[in-house]
Order: structure tokens, then C-alpha cells, then sequence
């Protein structure tokens, strides 16, 4: 029987991927009632049954080609962070939708464009090299890392590259989760090193660019992590808020 408490971390992780605003706690209380109402929006609801189907869909099917392509067919809830097409293999030379363009500073002047027509073939490379590595946890963030900077999919693609990664090494099964870091400080450095692996140009830059990424998510847990609560604004609503970052939530569907 699946871990509760470990399953709503790791749903939480995913969708810290795409701004994910539901707790842990909500999280676990939703999948222990079968309750959506407990999630803080829309949003989070369609993201939260994704990384179910997503999960279910490649346990079925298996890590390969076909089961990456089931991950991402799962995802068609009502929401701005869903492809148009679930599952489809970009083809950008003959669908608008499948031009995709990823910003890599907050200014929004610099875009990483990735590969674009995607084949099966594309995806059988990623799988092949893992299988003929030692297929330890960092050989499956390299799988990460390869299919979130591929950008095989309209949308969902990091959700879907987790989902996988971590199917890659058994981790639905003992649910020793691969995971993006939860203190937001880090989960910025994580994903810095996600975009300087997305910038690199020819395989050692890559290796230089994956292994800072790699670093981060193999920290210790940082102790100062924010203290969780089950209405996020619980311990913030009676102070007057300074804000360092940005944090107006522009949903823009081609920063997947």
C-alpha cells in the first residue's frame, strides 16, 4: 500500500513544476478523502489528478517510448498548463501550437528554442542510454534533465520528465522519490540549473550544466526550510508583505 505522506510530497514536487500552491497537508488530505476540494484552486486539481493518471498510465505501460508519450496523453484537465494536443510529438514545420520558445532570464529577452520536429526516435535514444547505464538515481535525473530540454510535448514536459525519471529507477514502487527541492530558495537555484542546462550548446557544456543541477538536488535538506500551513496565507495574512521576487503569476504555456 502506497505511503501516503511520501505520495503527496512527491505530487506536491511535481507540481511545484507549474506553480502548484497546494501544502503537503492539503495535498495528503485530498488524496486520503478523494476530496479535490481540498487543493487551493482549479489548477492545482487538474495538476494533482495528472500526476495520478500520469503515474498509472506509465506503471501500465512501461519505461519506453510509448510509456513517456501515455505520461503526457494523460494530461487533458481544464487548465493553461495542459498541451492542446495530449501525448503528440511536436512537429513545428506544420502546427502552430507545437512552436515553442522557453525564457531563460526574468526579463524575458533571452529564449532557449528547442529541437523542432520530435520523433519516437528522439525518445528511444533517451531510454536506450539509460538502460545501458548503471541506471542509478543520477543516470535518472539525467533523463530529467534530456527530456525537459527536449521539449517532446506541447506542454506538461517537466511534469511528465519527473514522472518518468523516477518510474526509470522503481521510485513509483519503493516511493524513494526523485525530487525538486521544496525550499524555494533552492527550488530557484534548481531551476536556474534547469535553463543553464537548456542554454548549453554541445555535450560538455551539458555535463557542466547537469552537474550543478545535480548537486542541488543531492543537498542535504535545507534546515530553515518554511514552516508549512494549511492555508498558505496562515501565518503571513496579519503582515505587511516586502516583496523581493515578482510574484505575479503570468501562466505563460510555453514555459513548460
Amino acid at each position: 500500500m502506497a505511503n501516503i505522506d511520501k505520495l503527496a510530497r512527491f505530487i506536491a514536487s511535481l507540481g511545484s513544476l507549474n506553480e502548484y500552491g497546494s501544502t503537503i497537508a492539503q495535498t495528503k488530505k485530498a488524496l486520503e478523502t478523494e476530496n479535490l476540494t481540498y487543493l487551493s484552486s482549479q489548477t492545482d486539481q487538474v495538476i494533482f489528478q495528472d500526476a495520478l493518471k500520469g503515474i498509472k498510465a506509465i506503471q501500465k505501460t512501461g519505461f519506453n517510448v510509448d510509456g513517456i508519450i501515455a505520461v503526457n496523453k494523460q494530461f487533458d484537465g481544464d487548465s493553461n498548463e495542459q498541451p492542446t494536443m495530449p501525448g503528440h510529438l511536436r512537429n513545428a514545420y506544420y502546427n502552430p501550437d507545437d512552436q515553442i520558445a522557453i525564457t531563460l532570464d526574468p526579463s524575458g529577452r533571452t529564449h532557449y528554442i528547442p529541437k523542432e520536429v520530435v520523433s519516437r526516435d528522439d525518445l528511444d535514444q533517451i531510454v536506450t542510454e539509460f538502460e545501458m547505464s548503471e541506471q542509478t538515481s543520477k543516470a535518472a535525473w539525467l533523463v530529467f534533465a534530456r527530456l525537459s530540454k527536449l521539449q517532446p510535448f506541447q506542454d506538461g514536459n517537466k511534469r511528465t520528465a519527473l514522472i518518468v525519471a523516477n518510474h526509470a529507477v522503481k521510485a513509483l514502487e519503493t516511493q524513494n522519490y526523485l525530487l525538486i527541492p521544496e525550499n524555494p530558495l533552492d527550488r530557484m537555484d534548481f531551476t536556474t540549473a534547469l535553463m543553464r542546462y537548456y542554454a548549453a550548446n554541445g555535450s560538455a557544456e551539458e555535463q557542466l550544466s547537469f552537474d550543478r543541477l545535480y548537486r542541488i538536488v543531492k543537498m542535504p535538506v535545507s534546515q530553515s526550510k518554511p514552516t508549512e500551513y494549511e492555508f498558505p496565507d496562515a501565518k503571513t495574512k496579519h503582515y505587511k508583505i516586502k516583496e523581493t521576487f515578482s510574484t505575479n503569476k503570468h501562466y505563460d504555456k510555453n514555459q513548460t
